[in-house]
């Protein structure tokens, strides 16, 4: 099975499988997802006004004064259209920041986090927040220079954050803020994960 809706005796539920409450905000809401599972309940809103939205700038994918920084801050609204403009996510250091503001620990934030080091932390009992291309393709990653002439890496318009509570037999277990819990073929998983450069969060 490459990618598919885990079977009621497979469901995971140390980790509660959230929806998102808004259009774009997966991010707060598998941060969301992490912080319950170590006994911190809180919203999405709660989230993201710890990850800060930067709703000055909230185009993503194009060059400009109106293009937004997601290493700095949500760009955009959260419930708002990429297509339109006027809306698109946050990437790894708000998120990690907003973790450790919780009182969580952080073990790795960053690209270049292979998925061999993924399925590692998760065995060691960790969660894994990852950037993966929505239909887990490896989208050819372009950029885009934001309002702080940040260069900013872009494989949109399908960005999306999961997830991963466990790794079992070349199976990656996923709460999807979207789709609910997953299972996902490593090949699959590793495809999605490359469109962002293995951007993940992993928390102790």
């Amino acid at each position: 099975m490459v990618i598919g809706t885990l079977p009621s005796s497979a469901v995971t539920t140390a980790v509660p499988a959230y929806q998102q409450q808004l259009g774009n905000d997966c991010e707060a809401t598998s941060l969301r997802m992490v912080l319950a599972a170590r006994g911190v309940q809180v919203s999405d809103q709660d989230v993201l006004g710890h990850i800060g939205i930067d709703l000055a700038h909230p185009k993503a994918g194009v060059s400009g004064p109106l293009s937004g920084d997601p290493f700095q801050a949500f760009v955009g609204s959260p419930n708002g259209s990429e297509g339109a403009g006027t809306g698109f996510g946050v990437y790894y250091p708000p998120v990690a920041r907003a973790a450790q503001s919780y009182g969580m620990s952080v073990a790795a934030a960053g690209q270049g986090i292979s998925p061999a080091q993924l399925g590692s932390a998760v065995a060691a009992g960790h969660l894994a927040i990852v950037w993966v291309d929505y239909n887990w393709r490896d989208v050819a990653a372009g950029s885009y220079t934001a309002y702080d002439g940040r260069v900013v890496p872009y494989a949109g318009p399908s960005e999306h954050t999961v997830v991963v509570t466990a790794v079992s037999n070349g199976q990656y277990l996923i709460n999807d803020p979207a789709r609910g819990q997953l299972q996902i073929s490593a090949a699959a998983f590793a495809a999605g994960y490359a469109s962002y450069g293995d951007m993940a969060v992993i928390i102790q």
